[in-house]
């Protein structure tokens, strides 16, 4: 009997959309994610932590989406969450197709220089996810990422 190798999509580091963004004062973590729940790159988070943020936020986003149909009609198209605590803001936006961007800060954030760097990088990241990755023998070798997505 023969066994078929596990086919693992490798992560692409995409910590340069991450990066401007984690430059505004008073942001302190930044993700992205996928609808179903999954992280695809993060800001120095720990791998559980990532993962269990990642899946709440993507339960929120679906919330979202459903309060905006339910009230909106089933045309609207859900552009920003943002959930104010006392510690503090999350923001998400839509990013590349079945991702968003999600941005942890403290409470004296200027909002408008967060969103305005976030829609920045969303395109940046739309651009970089439109070429399609070249294929080939070397890429069922390559390296799995690690439980944190990164690469040794």
């Amino acid at each position: 009997m023969t066994t078929q190798p596990i086919s693992r999509r490798i992560k692409a580091d995409l910590s340069f959309v991450l990066t401007p963004v984690l430059r505004v004062p008073d942001v302190q973590h930044a993700m992205i994610i996928t609808a179903d729940g999954f992280f695809e790159a993060h800001s120095g988070l720990d791998a559980e932590a990532a993962e269990k943020l990642a899946a709440v936020v993507a339960s929120l986003l679906a919330a979202g989406r459903g309060t905006s149909e339910t009230y909106y009609g089933s045309r609207s198209v859900l552009r920003t969450v943002m959930v104010e605590t006392q510690h503090g803001y999350l923001f998400v936006i839509p990013a590349a197709e079945s991702s968003y961007l999600a941005v942890f800060t403290g409470p004296n954030v200027a909002m408008d220089n967060v969103i305005y760097e976030m829609q920045k990088q969303v395109q940046t990241l739309g651009k970089a996810m439109a070429v399609p990755p070249r294929r080939g023998a070397a890429d069922e070798e390559a390296p799995a990422p690690d439980a944190d997505g990164r690469f040794a």
